[in-house]
């Protein structure tokens, strides 16, 4: 049967069934016979089927549903159907915290390996659980700045001899200690090459040194605090001539030598960085001639000494980032505040496993800093995987431990305890299928910071057929030079082409009959490929987005809510660019739903609470009164000028888990409706489906005060018969008898202390006034005595005076 004639055909039964009502049969078949090879066409739907009988000679197309294909005279042992569901818990052990003495049953992550299927376009869901472990053991590695500046800092240390091992008990039973230096590597310029100041780099002080090195192991890890102590103290102080050091040389010797250092396979790998000076990076060897590039890897002497120094550049801040993240280890970086800056934008490159704290000049606050560092990195859970690119995809839900909290897209929880269950959820996608063919991944979903507790998920993805095994000579001496026989049909060997296979891809034929092979027949453009694709071979070869045996079809409509083409398995089929929707399901992308329930409110009301109407699955609300207002809520069950039914219909359930009654199952079970309660006061601002409610209550551990508490609701995305409640803030203040008492209270208070005051001001100013006119009497008095002593003519003085002649003698003593 040709293109021609198969078009003809299906317009017929396109004008029948649409006649009869069944248009949606008619898109069933179409979304499989366009489909030539076996994985193509079990992957266009679900309902199709492929026959690989050899010896199939109906014209009828191969791949079709199993009743037709049985009626075409397809043998029922050589249809090809697409292969079972998996899903298969394989390891499940419970949650355990670290037992005495034993390493390996400490259990962190729920379940620990699946085994599941996926077909083209089926998202699955994947819940695990993680908790941190209580004393999980712990590998604390100091490194130590040993040049001269640092030389007051090594003997502060040792006088934590008594406070160290404390410190690590109240942080974990289960510790090891261990102790290395670095200097700088032993090359010009970073120090001096004369012979006297290369033996002893601190003759300048007058002081016997060890010679330069760039790092030396001094301790492996160990439970022994004494020892770790005299390890500390027996150690030399070094010099250089910079201020900056080779810390990263020693990270890199530190964390790629685990035999020597004797990291745990099962421990929290930490390494505190004490320094005051600044860092090389990748470059600054190749001033002293150390020009190859860092190898990452182990090179350590008998004496513990880093014996390549002079031979490797030092690292660069990508390589830290991939050998941190390969070997699971966390760096503190204590350092002293003159070269923090340089540290802290270390850090933002590094962030997932760096940590940045002030060091004092004597390092007096070490303990301080360790357990600070310790702290903050335990309470950081973050989990990612190790697939690359590929046709799968990802996405991850958690509720960070919040019990009862909704799962959002995120990998990061913060300020997470000890006793936390986190709660996650990975969606895992097959969009498509790059080849036609079965394969296996495997995947491993694991902590950052650890590594050692994963999820292991063995994907088989359901791309192929069985039958993609080639046939037996015999079968394939029916088919042209140049192919072989795969599931029934001869398909070309690699590097030929075209309907007889009898065209080379590397010398293509531009003949008229190839070209005229990718022409849609009857259609109005002649263009080859319809444009959109080129024709290789008699064959097209479609550009993205493009589809069909001459390219003639568009991809179809993805669907907002998962972001899968037509919706997904069980929603709908792509049929040359048009979404054929399962039953249920209608809309451009096959994501509108036809059923009602999720419309009818929790309390058995009518549809939309009367108040709108049901569209895709949920309410569109009408206008409420003449005013204009709208109702509201995800049902419609309120307005800006009417009470919320389902505030009232929840409140119960809310108020008894407000008393902390331990039994608010049956209160929470209000007829056919779960409520699913949980409190979050941080200040966020709800969504679209959320519906706010206000709830007034009597606080009985205060006296005489009333609360408000506000919370929100919606419809579960579980159930449809669940509604999640959030209380979301409270407040409480005196009740409004109280208030008015209170209030009357404060008025006549206010008002008497305003007349005390009128008064006193009143009074003052008369005081005032009256000392003024007092004074103006007292001093006019004053002025009328005087005038009155001078113009008085009875007035006679009391003083006498008597006055010598100028011509009587004046004896000279006088």
């Amino acid at each position: 049967m040709n293109g021609i004639s198969v078009y003809v055909i299906l317009c017929l039964l396109m004008l029948f069934y649409h006649g009869n009502g069944q248009v949606q049969q008619l898109l069933n078949k179409l979304a499989c016979i366009e489909h030539e090879k076996c994985g193509a066409c079990l992957a266009a739907a679900s309902h199709c089927r492929w026959c690989a009988d050899p010896y199939y000679t109906s014209g009828a197309p191969r791949c079709n549903d199993d009743e037709s294909l049985v009626n075409t005279g397809c043998s029922q042992g050589f249809i090809q159907r697409p292969e079972k569901d998996v899903w298969e818990v394989l390891q499940n052990s419970s949650l355990q915290d670290m037992m005495p003495n034993s390493e390996d049953n400490v259990v962190q992550i729920q379940p620990q390996k699946i085994r599941l299927s996926l077909k083209p376009r089926e998202t699955k869901k994947i819940q695990f659980s993680f908790r941190p472990a209580k004393n999980y053991p712990l590998d604390l590695y100091y490194l130590m700045d040993l040049t001269w500046s640092m030389k007051d800092d090594k003997e502060t240390l040792v006088s934590l001899r008594d406070d160290l091992p404390i410190l690590l008990k109240n942080l974990t039973d289960n510790f090891r200690l261990g102790f290395g230096s670095f200097a700088e590597k032993p090359l010009m310029p970073f120090i001096s090459t004369d012979a006297r100041r290369r033996a002893n780099p601190c003759s300048v002080e007058e002081v016997a040194c060890e010679a330069t090195y760039s790092y030396k192991h001094h301790l492996s890890l160990t439970n022994q605090i004494n020892e770790f102590i005299e390890h500390v103290n027996s150690s030399s102080v070094t010099a250089n001539l910079d201020n900056a050091e080779a810390q990263l040389d020693a990270l890199v010797q530190v964390i790629s030598c685990g035999d020597k250092i004797g990291w745990s396979t099962r421990s929290r790998k930490i390494v505190i960085l004490l320094s005051d000076g600044l860092m090389h990076i990748a470059g600054d060897g190749k001033l002293g001639g150390a020009t190859k590039k860092n190898d990452e890897t182990c090179h350590l002497d008998d004496n513990g000494y880093y014996s390549d120094a002079a031979t490797y550049d030092y690292p660069s801040i990508a390589q830290m980032f991939r050998l941190l993240d390969k070997y699971k280890v966390n760096v503190i970086f204590a350092v002293t505040e003159s070269v923090k800056d340089h540290y802290d934008s270390l850090n933002q490159l590094l962030e997932d496993y760096t940590y940045v704290a002030k060091l004092e000049s004597d390092s007096s606050n070490i303990l301080k800093l360790v357990k600070m560092g310790y702290e903050d990195i335990v309470s950081v859970v973050n989990f990612q995987d190790n697939y690359g690119s590929g046709p799968l995809k990802i996405r991850y839900f958690t509720d960070c431990g919040i019990k009862g909290g909704p799962l959002v897209e995120e990998t990061k929880c913060t300020g997470v305890e000890y006793g936390m269950i986190l709660r996650y959820e990975a969606h895992i996608t097959l969009e498509s299928c790059v080849e036609f063919k079965s394969s296996k991944e495997v995947i491993r979903i694991s902590e950052t910071q650890l590594g050692q507790d994963a999820l292991t998920l063995e994907v088989d993805i359901q791309c192929g057929c069985q039958c993609n095994i080639e046939s037996s000579k015999t079968m394939t001496l029916m088919c042209p030079v140049n192919s072989h026989m795969v599931c029934g049909v001869c398909q070309c060997n690699e590097g030929w082409s075209g309907p007889l296979c009898d065209c080379s891809i590397g010398d293509e034929k531009a003949s008229a009959e190839l070209m005229a092979q990718c022409r849609e027949p009857n259609a109005t453009r002649t263009i080859a490929c319809s444009g959109a694709g080129d024709c290789l071979c008699g064959k097209c070869e479609c550009d993205p987005g493009f589809n069909g045996k001459y390219c003639q079809c568009k991809s179809c409509e993805i669907s907002i809510e998962n972001g899968i083409e037509c919706g997904g398995i069980g929603r709908g089929d792509c049929v040359c660019g048009t979404c054929a929707c399962a039953p249920g399901w209608s809309g451009a992308a096959c994501d509108c739903t036809d059923k009602n329930d999720t419309c009818v409110p929790p309390n058995d009301g009518d549809m939309c609470s009367g108040h709108g109407e049901c569209v895709c699955g949920r309410c569109e609300c009408s206008v409420a009164d003449d005013n204009g207002f709208k109702y509201s809520g995800l049902f419609c069950e309120t307005c800006a000028t009417c009470e919320n039914p389902l505030c009232m219909h929840a409140e119960p359930c809310v108020t008894c888990h407000l008393s902390q009654n331990n039994n608010c199952t049956d209160v929470c079970s209000n007829g056919n409706v779960n409520y699913t309660l949980s409190e979050n006061y941080i200040a966020t601002e709800a969504s679209t489906d959320e519906t706010t409610c206000i709830l007034r209550l009597q606080n009985d551990d205060s006296e005489g005060l009333e609360c408000q508490y506000t919370y929100t609701y919606t419809a579960a995305s579980d159930s449809l018969v669940g509604v999640e409640i959030v209380i979301r803030s409270k407040e409480c203040y005196q009740p409004t008898s109280a208030k008015i008492m209170t209030s009357g209270l404060v008025i006549m208070g206010c008002v008497i202390a305003a007349g005390l005051v009128g008064i006193m001001v009143v009074r003052t100013g008369q005081i005032v006034s009256d000392r003024r006119a007092y004074a103006r009497f007292v001093k006019e008095a004053q002025e009328s005595r005087k005038n009155m002593q001078e113009l008085n003519p009875l007035y006679i003085s009391p003083i006498s005076e008597f006055k010598l002649p100028d011509s009587f003698p004046r004896d000279k003593s006088d």
